[in-house]
């Protein structure tokens, strides 16, 4: 690596990851992440008022600081309904194909194309995609051998400055857009002010108290309050009472004096409990399904497949294809000149682009080329590997004609040229 003395002091001294053990280089250097300090990240209850307080932080025209917003988002994540949506998002990029393919003669190029099928590269993409609930994303190369890239804690960036601070409320850091950091550093910040997640952080506020009371009017009122009256007025007799109601609300049996009077209050119904908490929940996981995935139909029950059929559409034909156009912009942009630097043969014309290709079933696909055998000469070793079908040589004299004795059908079927 051909940095100076300067920049390696700078590069793999600064900071310090959450693990314990550093990570060395070849040269005995460590990685700039391991020297940020492990801080206690804020799991306190949230609230409105927090929030807010966290958004003043973060938008300090004098001195912005993200970690107070950053844990809150952190927190709020153990939410079983924005965690499935979130995934389901990022799904819908990272399960598409991607190609790398010449500019200049439009075709792939499978060697370069398995360069990238690796990893680290899967999982720098799932950092990117982060950045678009998370506002940004920086990582650091820790490993030029192996390409591994690790996360530096966006609670300790600061992005409207490109810094990165050792310490959260510390003032000591390091700018990451420092050409010196060129090779080693990689960066993306999203359009959204704060992030997707500052949208619905209220409706997760709401939903997680809306939880918290139903759980405390569950303990309070799941087991119905019993009062006694009694004409008795000597202790033994109350205090046998007692015991007694004591010991009903669990074995819901008991043996009491006479002109004693059993009350059972059940609260547990009144005002409709399940309505009032449900109703709250149910809104606030809508709300964050349609700022996520663009709808509600395709994560949760009750609807038409046709209607979470158009919801699916909605998720994979617009809102995934705008993060696919995000990472095709940044590996374009950023990724692949850093690889060309470190010796991957990477050209000046290599596209990094996801296969837009339609998707056709494999009969349908068959119908086309059968079709087209009629008209042109496919070749014969394309369509074997296509088809898995291992053909040795022509057979039929022309195109669509089958052997004597067999009889046309009104559409080819899948194996006519191959009986």
């Amino acid at each position: 690596m051909d940095f100076s003395t300067t920049s390696k002091s700078y590069l793999f001294g600064l900071f310090k990851a959450e693990s314990k053990a550093p990570v060395k280089r070849g040269n005995g250097d460590s990685s700039i992440i391991m020297q940020l300090t492990n801080e206690f990240s804020d799991r306190a209850r949230v609230d409105i008022r927090k929030w807010r307080d966290a958004l003043e932080a973060a938008d300090n025209p004098d001195d912005p600081r993200w970690s107070t917003l950053q844990d809150l988002y952190a927190n709020l994540l153990t939410d079983g309904h924005l965690t499935a949506v979130i995934n389901l998002r990022k799904a819908a990029t990272l399960s598409n194909r991607f190609i790398v393919r010449d500019a200049k003669t439009g075709k792939e190029v499978p060697e370069l194309t398995t360069l990238l099928k690796t990893e680290w590269f899967y999982q720098m993409l799932e950092h990117l995609l982060d950045s678009v609930f998370f506002k940004y994303t920086v990582m650091e190369l820790v490993d030029p051998v192996t390409m591994r890239w690790a996360l530096i804690p966006r609670r300790n960036c600061a992005p409207q400055r490109g810094m990165v601070y050792f310490e959260v409320a510390g003032t000591k850091g390091v700018n990451y857009t420092d050409p010196a950091f060129s090779r080693n550093i990689l960066s993306l910040e999203s359009l959204s002010p704060y992030g997707l997640l500052n949208n619905i952080v209220p409706q997760l506020i709401w939903k997680r108290n809306a939880q918290q009371t139903w759980a405390d009017f569950s303990e309070r009122f799941g087991i119905p309050m019993i009062s006694a009256e009694t004409t008795k007025t000597d202790k033994p007799s109350l205090d046998k009472i007692e015991k007694q109601v004591r010991a009903l609300g669990q074995a819901a049996q008991a043996i009491l004096p006479e002109g004693t009077k059993i009350t059972i209050h059940d609260q547990a119904q009144k005002g409709d409990p399940h309505k009032v908490f449900l109703e709250q929940i149910s809104v606030s996981n809508a709300e964050t399904s349609k700022a996520i995935v663009g709808g509600t139909m395709v994560v949760d029950s009750g609807s038409s497949r046709s209607q979470s059929e158009v919801h699916e559409r909605t998720l994979d034909d617009k809102i995934a294809e705008s993060d696919r156009r995000m990472v095709e912009f940044f590996v374009n942009g950023k990724l692949i000149p850093l690889l060309r630097t470190y010796g991957f043969k990477f050209t000046d014309t290599s596209v990094f682009e996801f296969d837009r290709t339609e998707s056709l079933s494999l009969t349908a696909h068959w119908d086309i080329v059968y079709e087209l055998l009629n008209y042109y000469e496919v070749d014969e070793e394309w369509v074997s590997t296509t088809f898995n079908v291992p053909i040795k040589g022509k057979r039929l004299a022309q195109p669509g004609a089958l052997p004597s004795g067999k009889t046309p059908s009104a559409k080819a079927p899948f194996t006519a040229n191959f009986q």
